[in-house]
């Protein structure tokens, strides 16, 4: 067993892949011999599997066994010949070690450099030992691991990495540091296959055993997949955002548009709320002002008449008295003297004071078209108090104040023709006092009724007096409530006043 290594040149056990001993040695159906690595990962990154001597194709990957002979023969020249130069045999080889960036050094070319730690400079280290990918023959421990070349270096090999600015982009790290966590926890191989069966990564003897039948690629491959469906992912990711800012921007415009709408309306119900209440108040001030104005002369008129019949009363109890007296004397001359002058007739002055108090003497106030206005605004009001009339209650704001409202418009121009009205009415008293003036029906004039138009019932084209005493035709449409009881044809107008019975008198004054 000593000669063993002499029948076998260094070439006869080098792997044709990996141009390195042989480790873990397999032979194919064909019959070439390559490491169970090499031919693992060679089969992994192909579409299929092929010879990578003899190029023949295999339908279905083979299932390769460990030539146990082959392998300690190789074995066996790797300690003879290494054990030679005194180093210490190098364990199964890995391909390309996965490297990580390392601190700048400074005095080299290579940005990505550091110096080596000491224990690293001979082989005789703890744990496992990277040996450099150059070194032919006797193999010594490597020092650096590159990322872009995928190798791991001695100091010797090392130096163009160092020195030619070519390399100067190549990022160098620790060949330790490189396996770790990097490597197969059953085979402690490096990690260079994806299985996308089982989608994870895994080394090339992996995909020769429990993997045999998944569908693997390497780790290159699989990276520009995913890759790939980063890039559509971060499209995707892109486009949400674009859409979410669309969203967004639309959203603020319309919570300020919002609350701009609602600042505009809050002014013009805050604006109409004033001019209402300033209203109100011009309203009270007039109507009480108009009563007052003609109740005062009124009242001191009947004042002045009161003391009058006052005085009177007094002269005429005075002369009650005379005629008690006179009727108790004994004297009959006196009393027969006397008698003219005690009996005279009373003046016809005190009967036509009677009749100018009953005319005169009457107070009307035409405040039913104010009353009816100022009693439709506060069941408006109330409404809007209840909730009725407030966004979001029972009914909308605008459907409690709708625009073709004739009800509610009328009585704003009640409130607004108040003053007229009042004003109006003085007319009216003279005008009744006229009236009964020229009349000569007495008899008649004790069923007289004072006759009132109601304008729901009046044609559109007729137009109404303040009072309500007035008619006559105008030639535009009145604005008057939509009714179901007014003219629509005729140009009539209906009395507010109805009689079932009795005997009623009233009397019409044509217009000359």
């Amino acid at each position: 067993m000593a000669e063993a290594p002499e029948l076998f040149s260094e070439q006869e056990l080098t792997c044709s892949i990996c141009l390195d001993l042989f480790t873990d040695p397999v032979s194919t159906p064909c019959g070439h011999n390559f490491c169970q690595a090499c031919i693992g990962g060679y089969w992994a990154s192909s579409q299929v599997c092929t010879c990578p001597l003899c190029k023949r194709q295999f339908d279905e990957r083979p299932l390769l066994s460990i030539n146990k002979v082959f392998a300690l023969i190789a074995d066996k020249y790797k300690v003879a010949h290494y054990s030679a130069a005194g180093l210490p045999p190098p364990p199964p080889r890995n391909s390309s070690p996965v490297v990580m960036t390392m601190a700048e050094d400074g005095r080299s070319t290579n940005p990505f450099w550091s110096p080596p730690p000491e224990s690293q400079k001979v082989a005789s280290v703890g744990g496992d030992v990277v040996w450099c990918d150059v070194c032919t023959g006797v193999k010594r421990p490597a020092v650096r691991s590159c990322l872009t070349c995928t190798a791991s270096y001695c100091n010797e090999h090392v130096q163009p990495h160092l020195t030619t600015p070519f390399y100067s982009k190549h990022p160098l790290m620790d060949p330790q540091e490189a396996l770790r966590g990097r490597t197969c926890s059953m085979h402690r191989r490096l990690l260079e296959v994806y299985c996308r069966t089982c989608h994870r990564c895994i080394c090339a003897i992996c995909v020769l055993e429990e993997h045999r039948t998944h569908k693997t690629v390497s780790v290159q491959t699989e990276r520009l997949n995913k890759q790939k469906q980063m890039a559509r992912t971060e499209q995707e990711i892109l486009n949400r955002i674009r859409e979410k800012e669309s969203r967004l921007g639309d959203l603020r415009r319309k919570l300020e548009g919002l609350q701009n709408y609602a600042g505009r309306e809050r002014g013009d119900v805050e604006n109409l709320l004033d001019q209402l209440s300033a209203a109100l108040d011009r309203v009270r001030t007039q109507v009480v002002g108009r009563m007052e104005s003609q109740l005062d002369p009124l009242v001191s008129k009947g004042e002045s008449l009161v003391n009058r019949l006052e005085v009177e009363l007094g002269q005429l109890n005075e002369k009650r008295a005379e005629l008690e007296v006179q009727a108790s004397s004994q004297d009959h001359i006196r009393f027969l003297q006397s008698f003219e002058e005690a009996t005279a007739p009373l003046g016809e002055e005190q009967q036509v004071g009677e009749d100018e108090e009953d005319e005169e003497f009457s107070l009307h106030f035409p405040l039913e078209e104010v009353k009816s206005g100022l009693m439709e605004v506060k069941e408006k009001l109330d409404e809007i108090q209840m909730g009725d009339g407030l966004p979001g209650g029972p009914r909308s704001f605008r459907d409690s104040f709708p625009a073709g409202d004739l009800m509610a418009a009328e009585s704003m121009m009640s409130l607004r023709g108040s003053t007229a009205s009042l004003r109006k009415s003085q007319w009216s008293l003279k005008d009744v006092k006229r009236l009964k003036q020229v009349s000569g029906h007495k008899k008649a004039r004790v069923y007289m009724e004072d006759v009132t138009l109601n304008p729901v019932t009046a044609y559109p084209f007729l137009i109404l007096s303040e009072d309500r005493k007035q008619v006559k035709r105008g030639e535009k449409l009145q604005f008057f409530r939509n009714s179901p009881h007014r003219f629509d044809v005729w140009s009539c107008v209906i009395a507010k006043e109805g009689f079932g019975s009795g005997r009623h008198y009233w009397e019409v004054r044509p217009a000359s």
